[in-house]
């Protein structure tokens, strides 16, 4: 009744066929990161000294053949063993091995935790904007057998399927979202999700959607970050041009706003002090001290000889 269990909770979460989509009927979101690496067998002793019969009969025809049969496998390695090509065992423990030489192939692969580097990859934002970003991805291999036998070549395969991966994620999101987004149930304001400013939530989807990739290749994916962002060359000139506009924008109305209690704190002094001003002496006076405080250039005093 457990494994029947087992094996439902499994349909359950498996993700739905890609005609599902294509219909257009509702399918649930994917979790990402919940696919298990594919582990390597129990390592068997046997299979190495005689690994088939024919292998046997052919090293005790041919005894000499048995010379230079040791294997010295080192630390943070793993070997797989093939005879007359199928597989045959596994083995991830340092130390020497003997090894029957008729009919066997051992292919090895380092276990050491390894970095990808993507540099400058030109991709597309969801405004469609072009954005050159830099990312590195730490990953070691856990199943010797599934890294070896499943793909051709493992380190070649997971810098492709992390380029691919990081061309899917980060056109999910824009360089940089402006806009204000108001929470309807607790009514407070926030920017939305951007590269700029959800760098961590970016590289978690990464490092998830790059792991479900990779699990049957027997790869465990450590961290994936993005390490440089920016605009493409073609339109970063235009786009500073647009950032040196908004900060003058916010420059422009924090200046008016303090020029504006400026002139309304004067206004209260005066009077307070005793001195009675009609309505436009205050509005001149006002409109002195927004001019003097806005301009962009030094205000010249003028005197009316009138």
């Amino acid at each position: 009744m457990a494994t029947e269990a087992k094996l439902l909770e499994h349909k359950m979460e498996a993700p739905q066929p890609i005609d599902a989509v294509a219909s257009g009927m509702e399918v649930p979101t994917t979790q990402y990161g919940r696919a298990e690496i594919s582990q390597d067998p129990p390592y068997s002793a046997a299979n190495f000294c005689c690994p088939s019969v024919l292998s046997a009969i052919m090293s005790i025809i041919c005894p000499f053949s048995w010379l230079g049969s040791c294997r010295v496998l080192s630390e943070k390695e793993g070997a797989m063993l093939l005879t007359w090509g199928k597989f045959s065992s596994v083995v991830t423990e340092p130390g020497c091995y003997v090894l029957n030489p008729c009919g066997t192939t051992l292919s090895r692969v380092t276990t050491k935790q390894q970095t990808t580097d993507l540099p400058n990859v030109k991709l597309l934002d969801l405004k469609g904007n072009p954005v050159v970003v830099s990312g590195v991805v730490f990953w070691q291999v856990e199943g010797v057998k599934a890294s070896l036998l499943n793909v051709e070549n493992v380190y070649q395969y997971v810098n492709t399927t992390a380029m691919a991966t990081l061309k899917q994620v980060v056109s999910k999101y824009p360089y940089e979202d402006d806009e204000i987004h108001i929470d309807e149930a607790t009514g407070s304001h926030s920017k939305g999700l951007s590269l700029k400013t959800e760098a961590a939530q970016v590289s978690r989807e990464l490092k998830d959607v790059l792991q479900d990739r990779l699990a049957h290749a027997g790869v465990r994916v450590i961290a994936f970050n993005m390490t440089d962002l920016s605009y493409a060359p073609e339109i970063a000139q235009a786009m500073l041009v647009r950032q040196q506009a908004e900060a003058m924008v916010k420059a422009r109305k924090l200046i008016v706003k303090g020029a504006v209690d400026i002139s309304n704190d004067a206004v209260s002094q005066l009077e307070s002090k005793g001195i009675q001003m009609n309505e436009g002496e205050k509005t001149k006076i006002v409109t002195n001290l927004l001019t003097v405080i806005c301009g962009d250039q030094r205000a010249q005093p003028t005197l009316s000889v009138s």
